[in-house]
């Protein structure tokens, strides 16, 4: 199955510095990491490390960038047909200094704010993905190929990306576009809010598969008619940036690969937990091996663990008279049973997982 990628494709300059950024201070960088980045830019580089047929559609500049930009794509096999070339703005890029302390991250960006002019896509995919930088083409993908599955990463809140929202099939928010578009803020002390800004937002979009990402709370989805929470692998975070992408380009690949739902959310969860190991978006992506070898060894031979976790269960009788009685139950790759029903055991990764065709 062939995946189009629409939206943001930028050069990333990523530097460790050991103290917090205050205004008027010279910073020395003594390191420095240069990589393709953004969102949908991401995702495409994940799907064709990870083997699967992509083409990426944005718009760049007439500059070093870019080419630096489309050389990654083609290194992992991704089709660049459809990157678009302005040539009165240069390529966007973005300055991201890691606090190797405190593991935040401050992020400055150089927007080109140029956006795709062509829509003649010659090809049928079977997924469209978009980050929701350009709407006009993500919509004119979707009108073209509405009968092909779909996915839009929610990171904006306007109009247009809420139009997107209406037609795209999975939309992934992460909490504060969760909170921009249910007007619920989400309390990990108060599990009633993190359930009702997701049936808000299940109301709201109604004919869409809903998930909420929530960095190292791991990400909420329905299933059943039940609410559920997946925390991310017990790992050593190193820098959580681009984790969010890594997510977004694990769930589509899942599609790709006709996963059931959990099996795929759980991809995603591993995926993204990993990737928080290493610096920088595009270099942290982990390799399908290193993805499946953790899945296998965790799923291959049983179900599923769902476990309670007390920043959700303090108030989950609460949580659930507010939700007409949903329950909220949480899965972890990581932890025992304790007291709580058992999810259902996602399918053991066939046997015939695609290779590795790009360098590490």
């Amino acid at each position: 199955m062939n995946v189009l990628c629409i939206g943001e494709s930028l050069l990333e300059i990523t530097c460790p510095v050991n103290e917090p950024i205050k205004e008027g201070a010279k910073l020395v960088l003594k390191e420095k990491q240069e990589v393709g980045g953004g969102h949908a830019g991401n995702v495409a580089y994940l799907l064709g490390k990870w083997g699967v047929d992509t083409h990426i559609a944005s718009m760049v500049g007439a500059d070093d960038y870019a080419e630096k930009i489309k050389k990654e794509f083609e290194s992992v096999n991704v089709h660049t047909d459809y990157i678009e070339t302005s040539f009165d703005r240069g390529t966007t890029w973005t300055l991201v200094l890691t606090n190797q302390a405190s593991k935040e991250n401050t992020v400055y960006k150089v927007h080109n704010n140029s956006y795709l002019k062509k829509y003649s896509f010659l090809i049928e995919p079977g997924i469209i993905f978009s980050d929701g930088n350009d709407f006009n083409a993500s919509l004119s993908a979707y009108e073209k190929f509405s009968k092909s599955n779909s996915v839009l990463m929610v990171q904006q809140h306007n109009n247009e990306v809420l139009e997107l929202c209406r037609y795209y099939k999975h939309l992934i928010f992460n909490k504060k576009s969760a909170e921009e578009y249910s007007n619920i803020m989400i309390d990990f002390n108060n599990s009633g809010t993190l359930v009702n800004a997701f049936n808000k937002l299940k109301q709201k979009f109604s004919n869409s598969e809903v998930v909420i990402t929530l960095g190292e709370k791991g990400c909420v989805y329905s299933n059943r008619g039940q609410i559920k929470i997946i925390p991310p692998i017990n790992i050593s975070v190193v820098d959580s940036y681009g984790a969010g992408d890594v997510f977004a380009g694990a769930y589509v690949f899942g599609l790709s690969r006709d996963f059931d739902y959990e099996k795929t959310l759980l991809f995603a969860v591993i995926a993204s937990s990993l990737s928080a190991t290493k610096v920088s978006s595009r270099a942290s992506i982990p390799s399908i091996t290193e993805v499946n070898s953790y899945f296998e060894g965790k799923f291959g031979h049983g179900q599923a663990q769902t476990v309670n976790q007390n920043n959700v269960q303090n108030n989950a009788q609460a949580a659930e008279a507010q939700s007409n009685q949903v329950n909220m139950n949480t899965e972890t790759p990581n932890q025992t049973p304790q007291q709580a029903p058992q999810a259902e055991a996602p399918a053991a990764p066939q046997n015939n997982q695609p290779n590795e065709n790009a360098k590490n």
